[in-house]
């Protein structure tokens, strides 16, 4: 199971193209968005981020795909907010 929060770290993470930027604007750490992460590409059973060591990340195809889906699920659950 994942939550919204994993999808709005994945979301702020693939905006950012990077963990340390997406850190920074949730004011979270940087390992947590890790674990959240690594949780979120488990439970999926996808690799969502390509890791560039010195570029930061980039989607898959399939993170690609999500993307848009975390998008709507996001939007929706602060709708119902």
């Amino acid at each position: 199971m994942f939550t919204l929060r994993h999808l709005g770290y994945f979301v702020a993470v693939a905006d950012a193209q990077g963990i340390t930027g997406a850190a920074r604007s949730l004011h979270v750490s940087q390992p947590s968005i890790s674990a959240a992460l690594a949780q979120l590409e488990k439970r999926l059973g996808l690799q969502l981020f390509l890791r560039h060591h010195a570029q930061g990340l980039s989607l898959t195809p399939a993170g690609r795909r999500l993307l848009g889906q975390a998008r709507q699920l996001i939007a929706h659950a602060d709708e119902l907010r």
